[in-house]
């Protein structure tokens, strides 16, 4: 695991940047049933939005999760059931591990859950 190619994942502010991206792909997608008065223009460029906006913010996540995901190692995994860690092992845990602490995934959970029950009652209630 020496080399990684997620050094974007370094640049500072990304995170707040996929997390406004995330934001805008949902917001206009659940505003599409509540603009439809404006007109099919206006939701399809409303939908394209947010199409645009999740594809973006989507591949950057399943990027991050492969990132993630380059840790389950069977090796790695023996050599920490043995408590015969290398070097290189620690520092690859130690960023996983942090990587894992500063993620805010859990909040993005809980305000697309919330917009989301708001959009299906206010889509119900149209």
């Amino acid at each position: 695991m020496d080399k990684h190619t997620h050094y974007w994942q370094k640049i500072p502010g990304i995170a707040v940047v996929l997390f406004i991206l995330g934001l805008i792909g949902g917001i206009a997608l659940r505003l599409s049933i509540f603009i439809e008065p404006l007109g099919q223009t206006v939701v399809k460029g409303v939908w394209y939005i947010g199409v645009i906006s999740y594809t973006i913010f989507y591949f950057f996540r399943i990027s991050i999760e492969n990132h993630r995901r380059e840790i389950c190692r069977p090796d790695l995994m023996k050599r920490l059931e043995n408590k015969n860690l290398l070097p290189q092992d620690i520092v690859d845990l130690r960023e996983m591990v942090a990587s894992h602490c500063r993620s805010k995934v859990k909040y993005n959970y809980v305000v697309w859950l919330l917009i989301s029950i708001i959009s299906l009652i206010g889509g119900y209630s149209l």
